[in-house]
């Protein structure tokens, strides 16, 4: 199952801890000692009111590429790493330190995260000498991506369906036990989980200026990540990884799972999310099978000829849509042609999408 482990807790004392993991990295916590010691009893000068001032400034120091932040607050309510770890995409562990002082509290914030920030901040500066080699390499390889796969000729649609297929096609889903969990991994070496997909594909859409956000959540009961994206004013919800045909004899890309509704994503996805509320993804002109043109099979005669007329082109691949029940093993015996095949059926709440794959 392509997902995430996700594991938080409120410790008693000085010390809240959460973390974000890939897939199987363990959650251990160590409260022996009361680091809150070395923290000031000089209030911060970064003063949060209220969560938000929190976000802003955690955010803050993750695009500075920094792995902590100072923060002072009025009110001990506001002191809640599981809020923050929900509410911003990329971190993928922190820790939050803090000691009562006159009026509030400091708060020492740190914490581990995609490099998608700081790796942005340099693209829209144009100015990498903050990055740390590590983040060079990586920044590297989207601008080598880019130029290979994207045009600014192109349709952002156009652009974002050639950075979903790179990324299908380079990036082999594995589950190692906690080291393939970031576009590091998915980029450089190819191999990755779920947040590493995301990550990499939300760093190609901010780069190409695309808006979009990530969700957190579970698809087949285990926690998971994946994308939103807006094209014109509608949004969609593109899951890369899902798209990526693991296990499968055959290489094919599959778009499953690329520019559906929230209604259709939530079929076998579930999530909680604020961006979401704010900005569903109930979009149409720009999912696949309408972009595409996929053909859409209505009868089994109507399937009979169109699977004929692929295998007489002799295509490898094929993906088409019906709103009925129809048999295709039936449709591949009539065509009268030696062959083997695989398919799988994905099911939306107005057709069944087909991927179906020949060999010869």
């Amino acid at each position: 199952m392509k997902h995430i482990k996700y594991w938080a807790s409120l410790l008693t004392g000085a010390v809240i801890l959460a973390s974000l993991c890939g897939c199987t990295l363990p959650f251990t916590n160590d409260n022996s000692s009361d680091s809150s010691t070395e923290i000031s009893y000089t209030a911060f000068d970064n003063k949060a009111t209220d969560t938000e001032d929190i976000i802003n400034f955690i955010i803050e120091a993750m695009s500075d590429n920094q792995t902590s932040c100072n923060i002072f607050v009025p009110d001990p309510d506001l002191i809640d790493a599981n809020e923050w770890l929900t509410r911003i995409s990329g971190i993928e562990q922190i820790k939050c330190e803090y000691r009562r002082i006159k009026d509030g509290y400091n708060l020492v914030v740190t914490f581990e995260c995609w490099d998608n920030y700081a790796i942005i901040k340099a693209f829209n500066s144009g100015n990498t000498s903050q990055l740390n080699s590590r983040q060079v390499e990586l920044y590297n390889k989207y601008i080598e991506v880019l130029a290979e796969v994207t045009s600014p000729a192109r349709s952002d649609y156009e652009n974002e369906l050639a950075i979903h297929d790179y990324l299908v096609s380079h990036i082999t889903y594995i589950d190692n036990g906690g080291s393939t969990f970031n576009a590091y991994d998915a980029m450089i070496n190819g191999e990755a989980v779920c947040s590493g997909y995301t990550e990499s594909f939300k760093t190609f859409m901010d780069m190409l200026g695309i808006e979009n956000y990530t969700i957190s959540g579970k698809a087949g009961n285990e926690q998971h990540i994946w994308n939103v994206v807006k094209l014109d004013n509608d949004w969609y919800q593109v899951d890369v990884t899902w798209d990526d045909p693991v296990g499968s004899s055959q290489e094919y890309i599959d778009h499953s799972y690329f520019n559906i509704s929230d209604s259709d994503m939530a079929i076998d996805h579930t999530w909680t999310s604020d961006s979401n509320e704010t900005n569903p993804a109930n979009g149409y002109i720009y999912t696949y099978p309408v972009q595409a043109k996929l053909h859409s099979a209505g009868t089994q005669y109507e399937l009979d000829r169109y699977i004929l007329r692929c295998i007489k082109s002799r295509s490898q691949h094929i993906e088409f849509t019906t709103t009925n029940e129809l048999d295709i093993k039936s449709a591949v015996s009539n065509a009268g042609v030696q062959l083997s095949y695989s398919y799988k059926t994905t099911i939306r709440n107005n057709y069944t999408m087909y991927s179906v794959t020949f060999s010869y």
